[in-house]
C-alpha cells in the first residue's frame, strides 16, 4: 500500500513516496509519505515503511527492508540509509537515524536515535539507542547499546560476519529483479 503524508495535501508530490523503477515494493507492505526508494531496493511483505512524522525516510540503492521491519521516527527528523544496507525481519529502525553504507540490522533489533557508520553489524534481538557506532563495528545479538561509551567499547564485526551482509544484499536484490519481472508479466499476460 503506497500513501501520501496525510499531513499534506494529496497535490503535494513531496508526501508521495518516490521508487526507483527497479526496486519492488511488495503490495503488502506500507509506504507512506516522502520515503524515497532507491535502485534495486527490495521491501518485504509487511513492511512499514511510514514517513508521517519522520521525513524524509531514504533507502539508499541495493538495500532491503525484509519482512515486518518498521521504519517510524519522531516528528522533524529523518531516516537515512546507505547503499547495500540490510534491514532484517521484525527490525524497528526509529529515527532520528542514520545508518552507513555495507551495515546490516539483524531479526527483531531496534535501532533509535542513533548514527551507524559504515559496514557496521547490528546483532539479532540488540538495542542501539542514542549513540553513534564507528565504521565496522560490532553490536553483538541481544547487547543493549545505549551510551556512548558502550558503543566506543564495540570491537570490530567478526571475521566469520564479514561477507555476511554482502550474501543478503545479493539474494535481496535478486529478488527486487525477479519479482518486478514476474510483476510485469502477470500485468501483460492476465489469467
Amino acid at each position: 500500500m503506497i500513501k501520501a503524508n496525510p499531513k499534506t495535501s494529496w497535490n503535494d508530490l513531496e508526501s508521495m513516496p518516490t521508487i526507483a523503477k527497479t526496486a519492488y515494493v511488495d503490495p503488502a507492505a506500507t509506504v507512506i509519505g516522502d520515503v524515497r526508494i532507491g535502485e534495486r531496493v527490495y521491501v518485504a511483505p509487511g513492511a512499514s515503511v511510514r514517513a508521517d512524522e519522520a521525513t524524509p525516510i531514504i533507502i539508499g540503492d541495493d538495500c532491503n527492508v525484509q519482512d515486518g521491519a518498521v521504519f517510524h521516527g519522531l516528528e522533524g527528523t529523518s531516516i537515512r540509509l546507505g547503499k547495500r544496507v540490510s534491514i532484517a525481519h521484525g527490525a524497528v529502525i526509529h529515527g532520528p537515524l542514520e545508518i552507513g553504507d555495507e551495515s546490516f540490522v539483524g531479526f527483531n533489533a531496534v535501532v533509535h536515535a542513533s548514527t551507524l557508520g559504515k559496514r557496521c553489524f547490528v546483532g539479532h534481538l540488540a538495542l542501539v539507542v542514542g549513540v553513534r557506532l564507528r565504521d565496522g563495528s560490532f553490536v553483538p545479538p541481544g547487547a543493549v547499546v545505549d551510551a556512548q561509551e558502550k558503543a566506543d567499547g564495540l570491537g570490530p564485526v567478526p571475521e566469520g560476519l564479514r561477507g555476511f551482509n554482502d550474501e543478503v544484499v545479493g539474494v535481496n536484490t535478486e529478488f527486487a529483479q525477479v519479482y518486478n519481472m514476474m510483476d510485469k508479466s502477470c500485468k501483460t499476460h492476465p489469467i
